[in-house]
């Protein structure tokens, strides 16, 4: 499905919902014809130009942003400077899955694999894991890219991932946030490298920027309220680390606090989801002690200072 925001700037959107594995693209039509992202399935791209594309943005490294990378044979594939290592380095991007600390929170070997527990759709042309892509360039915080009648800059915008850019265009007013999705169900910090105080002011950031018009990665286009969506999106994560914070007047295990579910982000359970909830609380749990407001004892409990 393809929406025309303007003659040049069009959203691409799955076929199925933009959920997991897929995610909305921005496709710009123009002199120079460019697409950002590449995880709106083929059915979706069939309706582009894919083989006129010169130029393909990767907004992060997650998978539903970049499965459909082949599907831009002619394309030159730029990312972020902060994360071009994770289209390169395949043992640092199985680090900042954070299953490293698989035993730690999960107290146990890990012995279920997200690849088998997801069957991907027919029009998702690679499989789940680390995706070893040959970039033409990298780009920074700042930078214009001008395609003929459109121009636009990219916005780092770190937090869900260390390179995680939004792609701003001043003329239209029309802003691509990417995984800062406003998702009802606020943000989401599970990776190794999230950073919450890096969401706190990439949030901020994009604020300041005053879009008419968002665009993101999962959800709908918007063109009214941005910054409301963008300030109940950050209170979702704060009123999370509230809650936390309050338990906290006795030491409590990350188990403990797990099992009170502050973070009701996922509609499945397995053992994935629960390692990802735990991790986000790992997140909150480390802010927290650099703000002086916990403290970690001895036997790896935590509690209110």
């Amino acid at each position: 499905m393809i929406i025309e925001l303007t003659k040049h700037i069009k959203v691409v959107r799955p076929e199925a919902k933009a959920v997991f594995p897929y995610s909305n693209s921005l496709f710009i039509d123009d002199e120079v014809k460019a697409m950002i992202d590449a995880g709106s399935g083929g059915r979706a791209y069939a309706s582009t130009p894919v083989e006129k594309i010169e130029l393909l943005l990767l907004t992060h490294h997650h998978f539903d942003h970049i499965n459909g990378v082949s599907f831009f044979n002619n394309a030159r594939k730029m990312a972020g400077r902060e994360e071009a290592w994770a289209f390169q380095d395949e043992a640092l991007y199985k680090k900042s899955t954070g299953y490293e600390r698989w035993q730690e929170l999960m107290g146990g070997q890990k012995n279920e694999n997200w690849e088998r527990l997801l069957e991907l759709p027919d029009d998702v042309p690679s499989q789940l894991g680390f995706q070893a892509i040959e970039l033409a360039g990298v780009f920074k915080d700042g930078d214009v890219f001008n395609l003929g009648q459109t121009s636009f800059s990219a916005v780092h915008t770190p937090g869900h991932s260390p390179g995680h850019y939004a792609f701003f265009f001043p003329q239209e007013s029309i802003l691509f946030s990417a995984d800062l999705d406003v998702s009802p169900r606020g943000p989401w910090y599970g990776n190794e490298f999230c950073d919450l105080d890096d969401i706190i002011h990439s949030i901020y950031k994009l604020i300041a920027l005053k879009p008419q018009i968002l665009v993101s990665s999962h959800r709908k286009v918007f063109d009214s309220g941005v910054e409301d969506l963008f300030l109940a999106y950050l209170d979702i994560a704060l009123q999370r680390e509230e809650k936390i914070l309050n338990y906290l007047t006795a030491p409590r295990s990350i188990d403990d606090i797990a099992a009170q579910d502050f973070i009701n982000e996922w509609e499945q359970r397995n053992q994935h989801v629960l390692f990802w909830h735990k991790m986000m609380i790992l997140k909150h749990l480390q802010r927290l002690e650099k703000l002086g407001q916990v403290a970690k004892t001895p036997d790896d409990k935590y509690i209110k200072n």
